[in-house]
């Protein structure tokens, strides 16, 4: 019988070289005494070489059907595969014969601990510990199911000072926790205080939220859900909140459709008023520890002035150094914005003379409570760094710049024969811009149980330059 503990990695071995032997000998294998094949099989599985030992397993199951150790011989070797469903049907047929087959009861568990299902992989394992306590994965699995449930408290603060002129600071404090292995509630509550210097406004604006994450492991999906309120600066009070699916279609990809209603203190002009958006959006996204990275999101938003506008957006990063401890990446971004109706309107007008007599006529402009961006096209190139310092703390850096092109909104006459002119006039026209971006973040624990993350940014687009920084202090319960 293989004995095996829930440590192999699952790696498959690679290559012809590595499979034609065991072919070789599969052809005669069925010419074996079972005892032999088995025996032979198992090897083969130790050996990694889990595709060809699960084609002999099943054949030694087509002759012997009622064999005990073939059929945990191929329960275990298609759970080292990856197979976690399978895995578990073959493990509770075992079951279903022998109730006290400890065996197939702990490779049952450990196929639901493995796709993710930690309350059943819970309940199983618990049994299994209190009936065999001389087991030791059951009690490891056990101890790692509960640290990964631990809730924590995390306190975020994020900056902006841009040239609109604007400021903005964002307080949030989170409590999460699980009421059981596969459902966390979160509990935040903070407020924004937002400054606009040129006409010496300030608000402070209070908002509260419950999330709610459920994850459904046998079927690859998770549903989280938001819903709370925010005081915006007008003194109107609005939910803010939503909903999202997220397909798991690999380890490391995954597809998310969402549905949210939210804020948008983005500009000055956001400060008289309440400007909130409704989202509906699909993204495909993937992520693995270097290697590539990759996502698309194309979503649809409706504001509360009933304007309308849609987007597409998507990045590459492709890891042309992997270190031991650094990672670098190069890749590129591209984005497509397009809103029905521009927000941006006159704000001021001056003038000054010139030859002639005339007068020269400067305008100011700005977008009204939210950029409405407008035939907006995008792309960028980027390079991203991340590096491990010592055993748990890394630092990332990013810059990028890129070329866009969007249609902006003029106005005139340019000059005239007075101080002020009149009729006034708006015109659109198209312009090229190259936005940039560069960021840095350093993440490390500072004491047991503490995690703090700080972060600093430089952004410059076509109509503002910005300096933003983030800090964040989990403490994990």
């Amino acid at each position: 019988m293989l004995d095996y503990n829930g440590y192999m990695d699952g790696t498959r071995a690679q290559g012809w070289w590595a499979i034609v032997p065991a072919l070789a000998f599969y052809s005669v294998a069925v010419a074996q005494t079972p005892t032999d094949a088995l025996h032979r099989a198992q090897q083969l599985a130790w050996k990694k070489q889990f595709a060809v030992a699960e084609r002999l397993y099943r054949q030694i199951l087509g002759q012997t059907p009622e064999s005990h150790d073939a059929k945990l011989g191929l329960a275990q070797v298609v759970l080292w595969q990856g197979h976690y469903a399978e895995a578990r049907r073959l493990f509770e047929e075992l079951l279903h014969r022998n109730r006290g087959d400890v065996d197939a009861a702990e490779g049952a568990a450990t196929a639901a601990y493995w796709q993710g299902d930690f309350r059943t992989a819970e309940r199983e394992f618990t049994a299994i510990a209190a009936a065999h306590p001389d087991r030791r994965f059951p009690r490891q699995a056990l101890a790692e199911i509960k640290s990964a449930t631990h809730g924590d408290i995390r306190a975020m603060l994020d900056g902006v000072r841009d040239d609109q002129p604007y400021r903005a600071a964002r307080m949030t404090v989170t409590v999460s926790s699980f009421s059981d292995p596969l459902t966390r509630w979160d509990v935040s509550g903070g407020g924004y205080r937002l400054t606009d210097p040129d006409r010496k406004i300030a608000r402070t604006e209070p908002f509260v939220t419950i999330s709610n994450e459920i994850v459904l492991p046998w079927q690859k999906l998770t549903i989280t859900s938001t819903a709370g309120a925010l005081r915006f600066p007008d003194g109107v009070t609005r939910p803010i909140g939503g909903i999202s699916v997220a397909h798991h279609l690999t380890p490391n990809s995954s597809m998310t459709a969402t549905i949210d209603h939210r804020e948008l203190l983005t500009n000055a002009s956001s400060m008289t008023t309440h400007p909130n958006v409704t989202r509906f959006a699909g993204s495909w996204t993937r992520y693995a520890a270097k290697s590539w990275l990759a996502g698309v999101e194309i979503g649809h938003q409706t504001y509360y002035d009933h304007n309308r506008g849609h987007y597409a957006q998507g990045y590459a990063l492709w890891p042309v150094v992997k270190g031991r401890q650094t990672t670098l990446w190069f890749g590129a971004s591209a984005a497509a914005r397009d809103t029905r109706e521009t927000r941006f309107e006159l704000d001021a007008i001056s003038s000054s003379r010139i030859a002639g007599g005339d007068f020269a006529y400067s305008y100011r402009g700005s977008y009204r409570g939210y950029w409405t961006p407008q035939d907006f096209r995008e792309v960028r190139a980027i390079v991203s760094i991340a590096r491990t310092i010592g055993a748990n703390a890394e630092l990332k850096a990013q810059a990028e710049r890129g070329f866009a092109r969007d249609q902006a909104r003029g106005f005139g006459p340019a000059s005239g024969r007075s101080p002020l002119p009149s009729p006034i006039f708006d015109f659109d026209f198209h312009r090229v811009f190259h936005p940039y971006r560069l960021s840095a973040a350093i993440s490390s624990p500072i004491a047991a149980g503490f995690r703090v993350e700080c972060g600093i940014e430089r952004a410059v687009t076509s109509f503002y330059a910005a300096n933003a920084v983030r800090a964040s202090l989990v403490r994990h319960r």
